[in-house]
């Protein structure tokens, strides 16, 4: 089997399959890091000494960063499939992660001998359905406690494409020695597990969601309907709860919370000092913002974004913001107040709303209708500190069409946004990823593609350009 070495955003590096049809060669290739925003959060949380379960460690874009975390305490990646944990161990060893336990077994709720299902790519594999597979064992998370002894576990991932269920039921004895923080996969594809939640609340866990824009994770009402993006969620006994509040990573309840004149004033010297404030000079009323509405959301945002602040404050003046912006651009849209809208929404985990707030603005603006009429935050929280030039509606153009591009989906893998990639590619204020997506979406196409200068160069966007630069991303050729 050939393989691919890469290297991600944090320095991991990683074996996969020389191939565009392996969803992690792809996603790693494009993206320089898997694709999941719960990867940035347990870089902050996981510290040196702690334990780890990785149930569905695949390729190992979860357990091998997880190692150099929390080394010298140690990871057990749990990996039925023969070819993903070959390349696994392979990369254990190209990281010098001898901490890192991979075990070649599925987990369940008791133990087996069962076949695994191969999916079109690994990560897709299942205990479920018919077709193609290989012979694995199968053991409780029970079994493997007292195999192991585990003394403390502080985290566990759970991504077992159906079997989740199945996996807390063999797990009663373990979960009632442990209480780590637990990531769980609820929706995969179009399917949404919520059966999933209840167990976890049946066991003693609360429920949390983390947010798209910071490393926090806030909570989830019973019956409280999901972004249709939100693929993660949390579960936490309430000493695990505490624990995390204290450390500013959780937030246990969201107060109540309006703006008054001291957030408004906030605001205001907020937006007034950002890299890109000086084009609101040019606007009507000299960039001052008079609906008292769009006013009270930016002041919202200003007091989220307010570092001083006890955190479950600058939550409940995020989630005001959502609500308030959505309500008003649902009345009274214009580019300035989407803009706004598709920024915080983002930064709250309501990625849909951004979304649809984004696929507006590219309406208006392929229309030709629209003016900026309103100070605004830029929908792309990268062009913050990209400088617009001389030609403003162009930067607030790309920001808004980039920010579709990334977000509409996970990864182009998956689908196109709408956008033309060709095109936005070749313009000057967007990202590197934006060229690596246009190229790979035409190789998955099967077309032969010759690498473009840019990719042939490294950066520190673009840390796999030897990779590019010597024809090994399939289909494209030596430039």
């Amino acid at each position: 089997m050939a393989e691919l070495i890469l290297r991600m955003a944090d320095g991991t590096r990683i074996a996969v399959p020389a191939s565009l049809d392996s969803i992690t060669t792809y996603v790693i290739l494009e993206q320089e890091r898997w694709f999941e925003k719960e990867t940035a959060f347990l870089a902050g949380f996981l510290k040196s000494g702690m334990t780890a379960i990785d149930i569905g460690a695949n390729l190992g874009v979860y357990s091998l960063p997880m190692a150099r975390l929390v080394a010298p305490g140690e990871v057990f990646a749990y990996e039925p499939a023969s070819e993903p944990r070959g390349l696994l161990a392979q990369a254990k060893e190209l990281n010098e992660a001898p901490n890192l336990h991979i075990v070649p077994v599925a987990l369940s709720d008791r133990a087996r001998e069962g076949t695994l299902v191969l999916g079109a790519s690994s990560e897709l594999n299942t205990l479920e359905g018919t077709g193609p597979g290989e012979k694995v064992q199968i053991s409780p998370l029970d079994a493997e406690q007292e195999a192991r002894a585990w003394r403390s576990v502080d985290f566990m991932k759970i991504d077992a494409e159906g079997e989740e269920e199945r996996i807390l039921a063999g797990a009663t004895g373990f979960f009632a020695q442990h209480a780590p923080l637990v990531m769980f996969e609820v929706k995969a594809g179009a399917k949404t597990n919520d059966n999933l939640p209840l167990a976890f609340r049946a066991l003693g866990f609360c429920i949390y969601r983390l947010l798209g824009g910071a490393p926090v994770l806030v909570p989830v009402g019973t019956g409280e309907a999901l972004d249709a993006y939100e693929l993660n969620l949390f579960a936490a006994r309430p000493e695990r709860a505490a624990a995390l509040a204290r450390q500013g990573f959780l937030v246990e309840t969201v107060p109540a919370w309006k703006p008054d004149d001291s957030a408004r004033t906030k605001a205001t010297a907020f937006l007034k000092a950002q890299p890109f404030a000086p084009i609101f000079a040019a606007l009507p009323d000299g960039g001052d913002v008079k609906d008292p509405a769009y006013r009270d959301a930016l002041a919202a945002y200003a007091i989220w974004r307010a570092g001083d602040l006890p955190l479950p404050e600058r939550v409940a003046a995020l989630n005001f913001a959502c609500d308030a912006l959505t309500v008003l651009c649902q009345k009274q849209a214009s580019l300035s107040r989407l803009s706004t809208l598709a920024r915080i929404t983002w930064e709250a985990g309501r990625r849909g709303i951004a979304v649809n707030a984004l696929r507006l603005m590219a309406d208006i603006l392929q229309r030709g209708n629209g003016q900026i009429m309103e100070p605004f935050w830029p929908a792309n929280p990268r062009f913050d500190t990209v400088a617009p030039g001389a030609n403003v509606v162009e930067w607030f153009v790309l920001g808004a069409l980039e920010q579709l591009e990334l977000t509409s989906t996970f990864s182009s893998r998956f689908g196109g946004s709408g956008v033309d990639l060709g095109w936005l590619a070749g313009q000057k204020h967007v990202s590197i990823e934006i060229e690596r997506r246009c190229i790979l979406q035409r190789a998955l196409a099967g077309e032969k593609i010759q690498v473009p200068v840019r990719l042939r160069q490294p950066a520190p966007d673009h840390i796999n350009a030897e990779i590019w630069r010597d024809g090994q991303v399939p289909n494209t050729v030596k430039g």
